[in-house]
């Protein structure tokens, strides 16, 4: 049986007004998603994610306004999501901050799948809605897509406009993405994205908190490891490829070939999924470079070696983009953690429940 996506609350944060002040009727909105007040103002609730399109959906029709969700999404504040937009905010990287959605947003929302990569000279943020055909999810996709951009260029505080915005449903009616976007909208592409150039992504976030940081990075990698994200497709070809890794060979047509499945077949199964196999290699990299830097018998050299790497610079390039820090004091942190956590308990106080 297949499980239903769950999201929280938070994404509708403000909507009802929002729906009244455009001359819609909130009420019949809600009966219409088949939800109800209540739900929505319990900060800690939970809805089906489909129920959260149809609210956009409905909020569209009922106020007349063809592009209602990317509005919305253009004057949401992000801080209202909660713990996750915190840990976007802080990130040390603009980088930072795209590998931190793409890893954690399924905790606030499991229909979503995101994934940050490079592609040639630009860096991409891809993301889908499992749930639904792509023109039942079009008012989500554009709120969720102003959501992410605002957000982005908000923590490095200027005025940026990526290379290219891209949406997955059809062509629309005449809504004005280059006043929300700064750049032309594309239409029916394989997945939602918004691409920019190199010199924005690696922008250090100067309002960063990184105390608040590292203490939300933990709390949510300890959530990960309870709720773990559960695509078993995604899993299967992420094992290939460490194997193939470890192995000197991630090629796709390699990879492709120890799944008895054809390149061009793997990459359309890939898309599907909103990632590029390009960029589940550069995540399978940075999952298992993270592992092997735990670990004081391997030396950074030959961690890059065994992660397809041809030079040391290479990795440590992919790893400050990865997050925003250097292989070496990754370690040293890691390192010094781990000898915290061994030292005896008499030396440290107890720690709170």
């Amino acid at each position: 049986m297949t499980r239903t996506a769950m999201m929280t609350v938070n994404a509708a944060t403000g909507l009802l007004p929002a729906i009244a002040a455009a001359g819609g009727d909130p009420d019949a909105v809600l009966r219409a998603a088949r939800l109800d007040r209540a739900t929505l103002e319990r900060v800690d609730a939970l809805i089906p994610s489909s129920a959260f399109a149809r609210l956009l959906d409905q909020a569209a029709r009922s106020t007349g306004d063809e592009c209602f969700g990317l509005h919305f999404g253009e004057r949401f504040d992000a801080r209202d999501l909660g713990l996750l937009a915190y840990v976007v905010l802080n990130s040390p990287t603009v980088a930072a901050a795209m590998y931190n959605i793409g890893r954690y947003v399924h905790l606030h929302n499991s229909g979503l799948r995101m994934s940050f990569g490079t592609e040639g000279r630009r860096a991409c943020l891809r993301y889908r809605v499992s749930d639904g055909p792509q023109h039942e999810v079009r008012q989500q996709n554009e709120y969720s897509m102003a959501v992410l951009w605002l957000t982005l260029r908000g923590i490095t505080e200027g005025d940026w406009a990526p290379a290219a915005v891209e949406f997955a449903h059809d062509t629309p009616g005449p809504c004005r993405y280059e006043r929300v976007f700064g750049c032309a909208a594309r239409f029916s592409c394989p997945s939602n994205a918004l691409v920019l150039e190199h010199d924005f992504v690696e922008r250090r976030v100067r309002a960063a908190d990184h105390k608040l940081y590292r203490a939300l990075r933990r709390q949510f990698d300890r959530l990960l490891a309870r709720f773990p994200r559960r695509d078993d497709m995604l899993d299967t070809v992420r094992r290939a490829i460490g194997e193939s890794l470890e192995s000197g060979d991630a090629r796709l047509e390699s990879v492709a070939a120890k799944l008895a499945t054809s390149p061009r077949t793997l990459e359309r199964r890939l898309k599907e999924h909103g990632i590029s196999y390009r960029e589940l290699v550069s995540e399978t990299r940075r999952h298992y470079a993270v592992g092997y830097l735990q670990d004081a018998k391997h030396t950074v050299t030959e961690i890059a070696f065994r992660l397809g790497y041809s030079e040391v610079s290479a990795f440590n390039r992919a790893f400050k983009r990865w997050t925003g820090g250097t292989p070496v004091a990754y370690r040293q942190s890691a390192l010094a953690r781990a000898a915290g956590e061994r030292a005896p308990e008499l030396t440290r106080p107890a720690a709170a429940p």
